[in-house]
């Protein structure tokens, strides 16, 4: 859904409830699958949105909405590649489960054991940017969103 050069909290609510979520109703998915990216973010590196971490927090709460109505609650995210580092420095603790309801998904031997991509200097500071003004408060408010709606159940 085009939502202009800039996405907006306002462009985005009113997209999800005017038109996502009567097509999501009207389809009935076995499963919803999140492509969870966050370009939009305010402090992104493309410049083109001007989200916040809790606005990403309010998507996935109504994404998660839309699952419980229409295929009982199940849905899937899958964070999206980013940048490399240092936008998507890995942090050992941060989304780990807390609780024995919450698991994590054995993803196997495949994954890198390190990310050292090489990152021109200018780049690298706008990707600085972006890792200390939002990015990682932004997967949190995602996960967090996740968690408060399988508390709910």
């Amino acid at each position: 859904i085009p939502l202009g050069q800039k996405v907006t909290a306002s462009a985005m609510g009113s997209a999800l409830v005017s038109q996502v979520t009567p097509r999501v109703e009207e389809f009935s998915p076995d499963l919803i699958i999140l492509s969870a990216g966050f370009d939009a973010h305010e402090n992104d590196p493309l410049g083109m949105g001007g989200l916040s971490a809790a606005d990403f927090g309010s998507v996935t709460e109504v994404a998660c909405q839309m699952a419980y109505k229409t295929c009982s609650g199940r849905i899937l995210s899958v964070l999206e590649g980013g940048y490399g580092i240092p936008c998507c420095r890995p942090r050992n603790d941060l989304f780990l489960p807390t609780t024995s309801e919450e698991r994590l998904l054995d993803l196997g031997e495949d994954l890198p054991s390190n990310m050292d991509d090489e990152v021109h200097y200018t780049l690298r500071q706008k990707l600085d940017k972006c890792h200390e003004e939002g990015f990682l408060e932004c997967v949190q408010s995602h996960v967090q969103s996740f968690v408060k709606c399988n508390i709910r159940k």
